[in-house]
Parts: structure tokens; C-alpha cells; sequence
């Protein structure tokens, strides 16, 4: 009989990949699609609709019903599907609907059914969790704080469905936290948030040939009982660490022109992004062997497929091309130029500090690229070389400390990390979480990661959070945003 898949989201970049390479392999699998029934969608799956080893089914994520009928008879979930930014952070309600209301009916669907334990679910997390890295920790791994950036409503609805989705009591699941895929039509993203990464921002990509292969391959019978239970970091490895000046740079060569003649440093945010390189990449590849190109490869291709007006940029004058065509669009979108434009002050606070410190950011002739200057970990609070039978409530005492809480709990079986304890952060706040949570996936209380953002605040009393806010903030800043 064959494996009953069921994919979310294979309208997106990573999900159509998938679609495509499982449709590949014949009648290996029944792939089970569920999808909103949009205009757009329809379209975009209406000639998956005839193949045998396809079933669509439509329905909304955040209605449970339609959820609940999609996960009935599945033996895999891939739920990829997602609401992403820039649209969460203009719609941060309905991100938060879509992105944690629909993993946790999908959570619960599963759970509702008598072979629960038979089930195995991969959920799709995001590199946006971790927030903002800087120098000395530009690289990063898994366990390390959950500090995301400042009205990313995106990054706070993916954090809160991932804890629902480890804590959840679920036997066999994991969660994937993806970094920026690289696809053929990147050129073709529209909005101002490109401009929101800093030119010396940290980014390990994946291609989406690759990120299909994960979703391929996670559905094999191979893979390993102790690959689930577990979250790890997506991304391409040493040929895919490519700053974000890096990366312009390599596009706008690929188009034949100069990056730095049609842009200033100034257009680009300071900090309150995210991205980071990873020392724990390869874990997933060694599961999952899904690397399959590097950025090169999917540049070479979009190089072939240029718009004519594309092509014609290297012959236009640059000084004309900067300031009679990008920057007046730029400056009306949700970019530095148009939150100076606008006096946007909340935003100037949180990606440029300041419109003072705006004013000072040079020229290229003064840019410095920070292609890798010394990196350290993160402190985590407690010895990594410890095995986990050998965790007690000691070191989850600790642990909490250098959180800025307490843990409250009086009692621990040593080297259990999956019963729940209670914990306090430094804001007051109690919750219940399980040690797995709190010592190897970095999140802590998640009421302190909501608006209004006091991270000045926490990080005072927090040495596990300071260490990375206090890399780009002032600790006398105190800000609040």
C-alpha cells in the first residue's frame, strides 16, 4: 500500500518543489494537497489535479474541519504552508490565524486520531525566530535565544507554533526552521524588504531544488527514529554563506551591472533583520542529504530567463537608472528611504537607531564588508557536554537564572526533558515548558516576545538574551517599541 502524504502550502516556493520531485517518483507516494481555494491557487494546481498520484483537497488552515478531513488516512504531514512576510507584518492578524491557528489544528488533528503515534509531521520553522545576528555571533545553532526583531509579526506567529507543535505530546515529529530559499523568480518579489536586510547581514541560503529534496526525502523510510523529536537548521552550507552585500553584489553582476552604482549604503536598514550562518547545518544534511546546488547554480539559470528590460539595464545610463527609476520606488515603499521620507520614527528607531545615525552612514568608498570577521557561540547556561541523563534540576535552576527567571518547580526526574516544570521569566510572567524546550530550542516565555518590545528591558536581567541584543543596542538605549 502505497505512503499517503499531505502537503501544505505547495503554492509557495519550497512547496511546489516538493509537489513536482514526489510527483516524479511515480506512484511511490499519494500526495495529498491541501490548499485554499483561490483563484491563484486553482490555477497554480490545476494540472496536478489529473496526475493519479495526486488528491487535492480544498479547504482553509484555519478552519478545522477542513483541516481535520485533510490529515484523516495520512501517514506524513508537510506542513509548509504559511502566511509570509511582508504580508504577515501587514496582516500580522491573520498571520497569526494562519501561522499558529493552522499548525495547531493540524496538531490537534492528529492528536484527535486513534493511530496518533503512527503519524509523522514535519513543520516548517524560519531562520526569522533568532532575530537580528551580529559580530562576534553571526553564526548560529539551535538552542540559541529566541529574540526575534521588532514588529516581525511573521517570526512571533512561526515561534509560537513551533513551541505548540514540541510541546504538543506528539511522538513523531520535527521541526525544520528554513532559511531565505533562493528561487528562479526572486527578481520578481515585490515590496521594500529587501531593503530591510543590512549589507553586512549574514544569510545561509538554500535553493528551492533543494528544500524540495527535504520534503522528498523526510518521507523515505530511512531516515532514522532519532532524526524526529528534534529541530534543526536549514541551509545550504559553506558555498551558500553569503553576506547580504555579497549577494547583491553576485545578482546585479549576473545582470551585468554594477550594484554599487545604482545604490547607496543608505538604502539599506542597520540592524532588526534576521539571518545568521550555521554551525549546525550539516546535522540536517546528514539526515537528509538534500543539498543539491549552490547559490551559482540558480543564478545561471535566472540569467537565462532575464526580461528584456532587464537586459537593457547595462546599457542605461547608471546615474540615470538610480535616481529616475529605483530610487523614487523605493522611496515609496516600506524601506529606510521611506521611513525617513515619512518620519516614520518607530521604524527609523528600530532598523537605523536614529535619522541622525542615518545621516552618517557612508559612502561605498567607506563601506567595510564583514565577510567573516571572529564569531563565538552563544552561551546557552548550562554544560552542552553534559549527557542529557545526566541533567538534573540543578542545572535547570541555572539555566533559568541565566534566563532571568527561576524555575519554580521543586521536583525533576534527572534526565527527563520532556515533563513539563514551571518557570518565571524576569517580567513576572509564569508558564509551564518542558527543559527540551527551554535548553535546546531556545525559547523561554513567550508573553515577553509580544508588542509592545521592552528586549532593552529583559536583556538587563537576562545574560542569555543581552549577549546577542546587546551585539547592535546600546544597553543604556532602554528602548521600547
Amino acid at each position: 500500500m502505497r505512503k499517503k502524504i499531505l502537503l501544505t502550502g505547495a503554492s509557495g516556493n519550497m512547496g511546489m518543489e516538493g509537489l513536482k520531485q514526489l510527483c516524479a517518483l511515480g506512484e511511490k507516494y499519494h500526495i495529498v494537497v491541501f490548499a485554499l481555494p483561490t483563484k491563484h491557487d486553482r490555477k497554480i494546481l490545476r494540472t496536478f489535479e489529473k496526475n493519479d498520484s495526486v488528491s487535492v483537497v480544498w479547504g482553509d488552515l484555519c478552519n478545522y474541519q477542513d483541516v481535520k478531513r485533510a490529515v484523516e488516512n495520512v501517514d506524513v504531514v508537510l506542513h509548509v504552508g504559511a502566511l509570509v512576510s511582508p504580508m504577515a507584518d501587514r496582516n500580522p492578524e491573520l498571520a497569526w490565524k494562519v501561522n499558529f491557528g493552522g499548525t495547531k489544528n493540524i496538531v490537534d488533528a492528529i492528536l484527535e486520531r486513534e493511530d496518533r503515534d503512527e503519524v509523522k509531521l514535519m513543520y516548517i520553522g524560519t531562520v526569522a525566530e533568532t532575530g537580528n545576528r551580529v559580530p562576534p555571533y553571526h553564526w548560529g545553532r539551535i538552542g540559541d535565544p529566541l529574540v526575534p526583531s521588532p514588529y516581525d509579526y511573521y517570526a512571533l506567529s512561526k515561534i509560537a507554533a513551533e513551541r505548540y507543535v514540541i510541546e504538543s505530546g506528539l511522538k513523531n515529529w520535527v521541526s525544520l526552521r528554513q532559511t531565505g530559499i533562493l528561487h528562479e523568480n526572486i527578481l520578481n518579489i515585490k515590496g521594500g524588504i529587501a531593503y530591510h536586510q543590512p549589507l553586512n547581514n549574514p544569510l545561509e541560503w538554500v535553493t528551492a531544488h533543494a528544500s524540495g529534496r527535504i520534503l522528498v526525502n523526510i518521507c523515505s523510510n530511512d531516515v532514522p527514529v532519532e532524526f524526529w523529536g528534534n529541530v534543526y537548521n536549514i541551509g545550504g552550507g559553506d558555498s551558500c554563506r553569503l553576506t547580504s552585500f555579497q549577494f547583491m553584489d553576485k545578482v546585479y553582476r549576473m545582470m551585468g551591472v554594477d550594484f554599487r552604482k545604482l545604490e547607496d549604503p543608505n538604502w539599506y536598514a542597520t540592524r532588526n533583520f534576521h539571518g545568521q550562518w550555521y554551525y549546525d547545518s550539516d546535522k540536517l544534511e546528514e539526515f537528509l542529504h538534500f543539498r543539491s546546488e549552490d547559490v551559482d547554480d540558480v543564478l545561471a539559470r535566472i540569467r537565462k530567463k532575464l526580461s528584456l528590460s532587464t537586459r537593457m539595464l547595462k546599457f542605461m545610463p547608471p546615474r540615470w537608472v538610480k535616481e529616475m527609476i529605483l530610487k523614487p520606488r523605493i522611496s515609496k515603499e516600506d524601506t529606510p528611504l521611506g521611513w525617513i521620507k515619512n518620519n516614520d520614527e518607530a521604524k527609523i528607531k528600530a532598523f537605523l537607531v536614529s535619522k541622525e545615525k542615518w545621516e552618517e552612514i557612508p559612502g561605498w568608498e567607506h563601506f567595510s564588508l564583514m565577510a567573516d570577521p571572529p564569531h563565538k557561540k552563544l552561551d546557552h547556561g548550562y554544560d552542552e557536554n553534559k549527557a542529557d541523563a545526566e541533567l538534573d534540576l540543578d542545572v535547570i535552576q541555572k539555566a533559568a537564572e541565566f534566563r532571568g527567571g527561576q524555575c519554580l518547580s521543586n521536583e525533576m526526574k534527572q534526565g527527563d526533558l520532556n515533563t513539563r516544570l514551571r518557570w518565571t521569566c524576569s517580567q513576572g510572567h509564569e508558564f509551564e515548558a518542558s527543559p527540551f524546550l527551554v535548553l535546546k530550542t531556545g525559547h523561554w516565555c513567550s508573553e515577553c516576545l509580544r508588542p509592545p518590545w521592552n528586549f532593552d528591558e529583559q536583556a538587563k536581567t537576562s545574560p542569555f538574551m543581552a549577549q546577542q541584543w546587546h551585539a547592535d543596542h546600546d544597553p543604556n538605549e532602554n528602548n521600547v517599541y
